[in-house]
């Protein structure tokens, strides 16, 4: 009776070894001091963090490929002043930049709008160029805190370089004012312009409240 209820009790555990020795044939999982059966549980676990890993990098591919096709629509509402086949470039260099700084594509999008309607040649008065609007003294500064080659002026009018250095110009303007709203009118006025304004009791809401608007009027409900 007793040599019965061994067996049984035994049973289920030679099966389990028997199985994992078939399946772990010809391959040596061996590591020292760690059992077979836990050796084939960490292979396993390691196999389905793979396989989500992949998807989830296929979904991240997917969502950006997405953003970037609905850029593209709202980018065929403004001419350019480049070539048609750049559009998906630049909707695609755009939500590159967005992501770099966790920014929603379409709020980048928006801004580049009230700046220049997307007009790649754009001047304004003060001098700022190019899709971001920036002032080539800026741009000179913000080009040696990311390492990008300046070749003086023309550098604004390479769609590339210009979203590059407008994201990281936003991006630190979020950082020094902790606000969305007050780093968009710091794009605007110029920090040092914002920050007397504040310091007098004023709050401008002019301009983030334009940019703001027309994030809201291009933004999606869903990006796939």
């Amino acid at each position: 009776m007793i040599y019965t209820k061994a067996c049984k009790s035994i049973l289920p555990v030679v099966l389990a070894i028997a199985c994992l020795g078939f399946f772990m044939e010809g391959e040596d999982y061996s590591v020292p001091g760690l059992s077979p059966y836990f050796v084939a549980a960490e292979k396993m676990e390691e196999g389905i963090f793979q396989k989500n890993e992949t998807t989830a990098k296929i979904l991240k591919l997917q969502k950006k490929e997405g953003a970037a096709n609905q850029v593209v629509q709202v980018l065929a509402n403004y001419k350019a002043g480049l070539a048609p086949e750049f559009r998906r470039q630049l909707a695609h260099l755009i939500v590159s930049e967005s992501e770099k700084y966790s920014f929603d594509p379409f709020l980048l999008t928006a801004l580049i709008i009230t700046e220049s309607s997307f007009n790649n040649w754009a001047k304004s008065r003060k001098g700022a160029l190019g899709l971001m609007q920036i002032l080539p003294r800026t741009a000179v500064a913000l080009a040696k805190e990311i390492r990008h080659v300046w070749k003086g002026k023309p550098t604004l009018f390479d769609p590339g370089v210009n979203i590059a250095l407008g994201a990281y110009y936003l991006e630190k303007l979020i950082i020094r004012f902790g606000d969305l709203s007050l780093a968009l009118e710091a794009y605007n006025h110029g920090p040092t312009k914002l920050s007397r304004y504040l310091r007098k009791g004023s709050k401008p809401t002019k301009y983030s409240r334009r940019v703001i608007s027309q994030y809201e009027l291009i933004r999606p409900q869903s990006i796939i």
